[in-house]
Parts: structure tokens; sequence; C-alpha cells
């Protein structure tokens, strides 16, 4: 197999993968990311907006989401978007 016919494939497994993507029923979020996003610091497990500070549940819960302690990361359903 030739270089140029790798990288097409790799490209069309790419292509293909993308909608798979979009069928799955729920989106991960780091607490991190979700804190940054909203503007704020996040340090154990505590999002600082200001004077404002949200734990990791909280903040997942305000998102409809199901909070993982041990991976720190909210799983949000796509329903709830």
């Amino acid at each position: 197999m030739t270089a140029r016919q790798r990288l097409l494939r790799s490209a069309a497994l790419a292509l293909l993968a993308i909608p798979l993507g979009a069928c799955s029923r729920s989106v991960t979020v780091s607490s991190a990311r979700m804190c940054s996003a909203a503007g704020g610091t996040y340090v154990a497990n505590v999002c600082s907006q200001g004077t404002r500070r949200t734990t990791a549940v909280q903040m997942c819960q305000a998102h409809g989401g199901v909070y993982d302690p041990v991976a720190d990361m909210c799983e949000i359903p796509r329903s709830s978007r």
C-alpha cells in the first residue's frame, strides 16, 4: 500500500467517524472546562467566579448532567442541551 493510499484510507475513515459521534446520546465535559467556559477559575473541585463559588457537582447538575467524582467529569444528556 502506497503512502497516498494510506492517506486516502485514513481520510475516509475520519469522515465516516464524524457522523457517528453525532449519534452519541450524551456529552462528557471536564469540570475544569465547564468552569473556564463560564469565565471562572477551577481549583479543588470548586469553580470561583468573582465572589461566587460553585462545586463541580452543582455545575454539572445545573446543566442536567450526572457528575463522576473519580474522573471529575460531567455527562450531560444531549436532550438537555
